[in-house]
């Protein structure tokens, strides 16, 4: 009879390290999946982003007269798609449980590519004013232990962006990764970063902003009758 427990034990051991180790392996063979996945991503963002750099300085040597707006779809469309892949990281990585590290590596391609993206929408408004009646914001947020207001930031901040689409563009940046993206650093020490969450509108700092707050900057900002519309 204690031989039989013994092994009814024994049995009962094997099947659930069995199960454990299945599970494992089928959650590494998802996390491979993904890292594939996102890989052939980001290297269709770095060819679109490498797209829109060249149409940007053909932009700067020529003149056809309607070359701002030919691009403004251009980066319009790019940006949507930069915003499907944050949508998709996010995700992935909040389902991943192992090769974090690879997680890792390709939120650094994501954080540069937005960082190259906010670059070349400044430099548009600079260049076609009367095609960029959008508003950028770099939001640099933390994570709840040194900003336990991002996440109140953050809900504002998408509440706009619902209502407004192409004409806000937000980027951002997570504060913790800056030991693994130095440029990180380099932007906090541009604007002088050193508390969450800060918000660079145009070249203005700011901290945290209401609801109110934001319309207010917006409005103030915003040329295009049909876009105030939207919130003023």
């Amino acid at each position: 009879m204690r031989d039989y427990k013994r092994r009814r034990y024994l049995f009962a051991f094997i099947i659930s390290a069995s199960i454990f180790a299945l599970g494992f392996f089928f959650g590494f063979l998802m996390d491979l999946q993904r890292i594939d996945y996102f890989t052939s991503l980001n290297e269709i963002q770095k060819i679109n982003l490498r797209s829109i750099q060249l149409q940007y300085e053909l932009l700067q040597n020529i003149d056809t007269g309607n070359q701002c707006k030919a691009f403004r779809f251009v980066f319009d469309s790019a940006i949507q798609e930069l915003e499907k892949n944050r949508e998709r990281l996010e995700s992935y990585e909040r389902q991943s449980t192992v090769r974090k590290e690879d997680f890792n590596m390709l939120k650094r391609e994501y954080t540069l590519s937005q960082i190259n993206f906010w670059q070349i929408s400044k430099n548009f408004k600079k260049t076609c004013p009367d095609d960029s009646d959008f508003v950028t914001v770099l939001y640099f947020f933390s994570d709840t232990k040194n900003c336990p207001d991002c996440e109140k930031q953050a809900a504002v901040l998408n509440y706009y962006k619902d209502k407004l689409n192409e004409n806000l563009l937000i980027f951002a940046i997570d504060e913790t990764f800056e030991d693994k993206e130095s440029l990180i650093k380099l932007l906090k020490q541009a604007y002088e970063i050193n508390s969450y969450p800060s918000i660079i509108i145009g070249e203005k700092k700011y901290g945290l902003l209401t609801s109110q707050d934001m319309r207010e900057i917006l409005c103030n900002i915003y040329s295009d009758e049909s876009t105030k519309s939207k919130v003023c």
